[in-house]
C-alpha cells in the first residue's frame, strides 16, 4: 500500500517537473524568438521554473502524504476480525 502510494508520488513529481521545463524552454523559446532576444527568455524562464517545480513538488508530496496518513489513521481505527 505504501510502497504504490511512493510510486504515485515519484510519477506526479517527475511529470511536474517535466511539464514545468518543457513550459519553460518552449515559452522562452518563442519569446525569444518574437522579440528577438535569443537566450534571455529562455534563461529567465528556466531559472523561475527551478522554484516553480521544486513549490509543486512539495504541494504534491504534502497533499499525498496527508492521504496517506488519512488512510493509516483510519485502518488503525477499524476492528480487526
Amino acid at each position: 500500500m505504501i510502497s504504490t502510494l511512493l510510486i504515485v508520488v515519484i510519477g506526479q513529481v517527475g511529470c511536474l517537473t517535466l511539464a514545468v521545463i518543457t513550459a519553460s524552454v518552449f515559452g522562452g523559446l518563442w519569446l525569444d524568438d518574437t522579440f528577438g532576444t535569443k537566450p534571455v527568455f529562455t534563461l529567465v524562464l528556466l531559472f523561475a521554473g527551478i522554484p516553480l517545480s521544486v513549490l509543486l513538488m512539495l504541494y504534491a508530496s504534502r497533499k499525498t502524504l496527508a492521504q496517506l496518513k488519512e488512510k493509516y489513521e483510519t485502518e488503525e481505527k477499524e476492528p480487526t476480525a
